[in-house]
């Protein structure tokens, strides 16, 4: 029997429940104990994460039908984010600690019977006409919403570039914006939560290309290594005037995310425009 196929019929459904909000609960800690300590110009952004990880422990404490995708998404946020800072930064126990609490997070609350705690409810499925194709759709669309937030807010709220000014703001508000709406009306199976998430990941791709592409490209010879050596390398001090981490992963990479988010849902978009 392959793993997936056992944490499917893995019991224990409500003691995982709980040892994955306890785990959530440690980086609600952490963020806000960080938020107090941090250097200037990071306190809005750890605060922002605090409350965004509190968001998803009362959803899964409190049994939200959405509880599960969410703190699912922000899971896969810290793993990916472990594994691409390892291949960039090398290994490091606390990039190992941290990427495991989340995959820890994913894999407790995965199988059906936690499933049966939360999407499959039938009271919500009832109240909004949802079948098997539908919640499956909105069970990517959340999760994957839902992971493309940390780093969005680390890119809003973190200290910003000299000269990143009115332009840099306008694209702030309208991606963070749309975003925060998108992802509480899609939760809400509102419609009209598909379009701010498209409003979201079309500015927040805009702003890659203002920012990122044309300083990766002013940095060296234009061959393939070079412009991906600049792209990746941190700029913590160490390596001032290249791309920032910050800025690719709060741009690039949630906006990925953002038109995965949509993917399941442009096939039934395009159909209903053509009857239109």
């Amino acid at each position: 029997m392959t793993f997936p196929t056992a944490l499917e019929d893995f019991g224990f459904e409500k003691t995982r429940r709980a040892v994955a909000a306890l785990t959530l609960s440690f980086f609600v800690s952490l963020y806000l104990m960080l938020s107090f300590n941090a250097p200037t110009g990071w306190g809005g952004a750890f605060l922002a994460l605090a409350l965004c990880y509190a968001v998803a422990f009362l959803a899964v404490t409190a049994e939200w039908f959405w509880g599960r995708w969410f703190a699912a998404g922000l899971g896969w946020s810290g793993v990916m984010v472990a594994v691409m800072s390892t291949v960039m930064l090398g290994w490091m126990w606390p990039l190992a600690i941290y990427g495991g609490l989340h995959g820890l997070v994913v894999v407790l609350l995965a199988g059906k019977r936690v499933a049966a705690l939360y999407d499959l409810q039938e009271g919500w499925r009832r109240r909004f006409a949802m079948d098997e194709f539908g919640v499956a759709r909105l069970r990517k669309t959340v999760t994957r919403s839902a992971a493309s937030l940390p780093s969005m807010i680390l890119w809003a709220l973190a200290p910003k570039a000299p000269g990143q000014g009115m332009l840099h703001a306008a694209f702030l508000l309208l991606a963070v914006g749309a975003g925060l709406f998108g992802v509480a009306a899609v939760i809400r199976v509102r419609a009209w939560g598909l379009l701010a998430l498209a409003v979201s990941a079309a500015c927040l791709l805009a702003h890659g290309a203002l920012h990122v592409f044309p300083e990766v490209g002013t940095a060296g010879t234009g061959d393939l290594p070079t412009i991906l050596g600049v792209a990746f390398q941190p700029v913590w001090g160490v390596y001032p005037g290249l791309v920032s981490l910050v800025t690719m992963f709060g741009t690039l990479w949630p906006a990925t995310l953002l038109v995965a988010a949509l993917a399941p849902f442009t096939a039934s978009t395009l159909r209903f425009l053509r009857r239109s």
